[in-house]
């Protein structure tokens, strides 16, 4: 009987070989399942090494996580007035002290320069991160987040994180200064709304030439805004002309160093899946079910396409019985035609999701034996 570890299990479903079973793929930003998993009680002191632990036992691939090192809730506030409210697993911005387009233009010229500046000196720019509380997030330089990768992928074993997320721009620019001041900022000064667009995606490819080299991981994911649960945000004509061809960008900057590319865009995004996949996407994410994306139909019309993240975290997982998360887990697994197929949730295991219910969707997925 074939017996594969995690690396393996992961590789081969990428490159389409036999596998013992579906590798399961999530984020665990839950502390009570990272107790339970690792027997032990978590301390500032050893949240690293637990949460490594929790991981390492429960999944197969890893989107990269935060570690639990601080209680409660922070608010900040940087230098332009934006107010940032944090907690250990995740981040928003409260506040956007941007109040007509005309403030925007002039912010956003000033973020070019900044994000120009800081790659020049081989820095991290704080205006271009995504500020949603990625790992990635918390470093000054490369070499720094480097030396933090590399730490924690040997704390997980053969289970792989995913390299540092490329974010090509829109979900970075939307939460910076609002979407509705990024759709006037492209239609008022498209000039610079599209230089602050480069801007973002020369600071990815900057980000990606500093760790592709390093051959810590073979998996990458790029993340860009396409869509809501109803459809597409932006218009087709806008999309083709204005994203394709930033993500495109991405896409064989991480081909250059050998890695296999994820690609995750939130919502119903049926309409740019093929175009994605041309490009030389190798996985589809996530499938959520209340946007209408069925592993199903994707399966039927691309059968060599690695799907992924399709239990419901935001209703069923939370909310549901362990019975309800079986049945879909297991559903989901049969649909996706036992192959080419991540296992997890639609976003991760998060403070709310019943300890219970995400044991149960794991359970069943690292016990289908294919």
């Amino acid at each position: 009987m074939l017996k594969l570890n995690s690396t393996e299990r992961v590789i081969n479903t990428f490159e389409g070989r036999p596998l013992d079973r579906l590798p399961v793929f999530d984020i665990i930003h839950n502390i009570k399942f990272i107790e339970h998993v690792s027997g032990e009680k978590l301390t500032p002191e050893n949240a690293e090494d637990i949460t490594c632990k929790a991981v390492r036992e429960t999944l197969d691939l890893v989107r990269h996580f935060r570690i639990p090192d601080f209680p409660g809730k922070k608010v900040t506030e940087d230098e332009d007035g934006f107010k940032y409210e944090e907690e250990w697993w995740t981040k928003s911005v409260k506040y956007i002290p941007i109040k007509t387009v005309e403030q925007a233009k002039i912010m956003m010229q000033k973020d070019i320069e900044r994000i120009y500046e800081a790659i020049d000196k081989k820095k991290f720019c704080f205006q271009a991160r995504e500020h949603v509380n990625l790992f990635s997030e918390y470093f000054d330089d490369p070499e720094e987040l480097n030396t933090a990768f590399e730490r924690i992928q040997k704390k997980l074993g053969n289970t792989v994180m995913i390299a540092p997320e490329t974010v090509p721009g829109l979900y970075t620019a939307s939460h910076r200064y609002g979407f509705e001041n990024m759709i006037y900022m492209f239609y008022d000064y498209p000039e610079i709304a599209n230089q602050y667009y480069d801007a973002l995606v020369d600071f990815e490819l900057f980000r990606i030439d500093c760790f592709g080299p390093t051959k810590l991981t073979k998996i990458a994911m790029i993340s860009e805004a396409t869509a809501y649960n109803t459809g597409l945000m932006w218009p087709m004509k806008f999309i083709r002309e204005t994203i394709y061809p930033r993500i495109k960008k991405c896409i064989d900057r991480w081909k250059e160093y050998g890695y296999y590319i994820i690609f995750h865009s939130d919502g119903n995004k049926w309409e740019v899946c093929r175009d994605i996949i041309e490009m030389g996407a190798d996985s589809i994410n996530p499938f959520e079910p209340l946007a209408a994306m069925d592993i199903k139909k994707f399966r039927e019309l691309y059968p060599d396409t690695v799907c992924g993240s399709m239990i419901d975290c935001q209703d069923l997982l939370a909310f549901g019985t362990s019975e309800q998360v079986k049945a879909a887990t297991l559903k989901a697994i049969k649909d996706s035609g036992d192959a080419k197929t991540l296992i997890g949730s639609t976003s991760e295991i998060h403070p709310e999701i019943k300890l219970e219910n995400a044991l149960a969707m794991y359970e069943v997925a690292r016990n289908y034996r294919l």
